[in-house]
């Protein structure tokens, strides 16, 4: 079988199957059913799964799953002040020379900020 590497997006893929059976002498052998306007009937209803993801479900105890959001909301909170530091490092260096070691402090104090507001500890409980 074919390995599809789709984004997680994707449901499903649905390859739609016609029906062979019925028809009149017009359209005996075409998969077209008689009496149905704009050609082929499609079915069975859904067609034949391709992909079908499975829901894997986290496999935690009860008490770990607390710190385990946690950690990482903690993480997403570093990620974003971080990304914040460096915006703001890059920033200093174009403005003037040196502005990286001038801007030092107040950069950090930024990206700091930006990551305490990302992390809502009301959203963790």
């Amino acid at each position: 079988m074919l390995q599809f590497r789709l984004r997680k997006s994707v449901k499903r893929i649905v390859i739609p199957q016609q029906l062979v059976s019925g028809g009149t002498a017009g359209n005996v052998g075409t998969g077209l059913t008689a009496g149905v306007s704009g050609g082929a009937v499609l079915g069975p209803p859904g067609g034949v799964y391709v992909l079908k993801h499975k829901k894997k479900r986290k496999k935690l105890s009860k008490g770990s799953r607390v710190f385990e959001k946690l950690t990482r909301h903690l993480a997403r909170a570093q990620i974003k002040g971080g990304d914040e530091y460096l915006y703001r490092h890059k920033r200093s260096n174009r403005k003037r020379r040196d502005g990286w070691a001038r801007d030092l402090m107040d950069n950090l104090a930024r990206g700091n900020r930006k990551g305490r507001k990302a992390l809502k500890i009301s959203k963790l409980f």
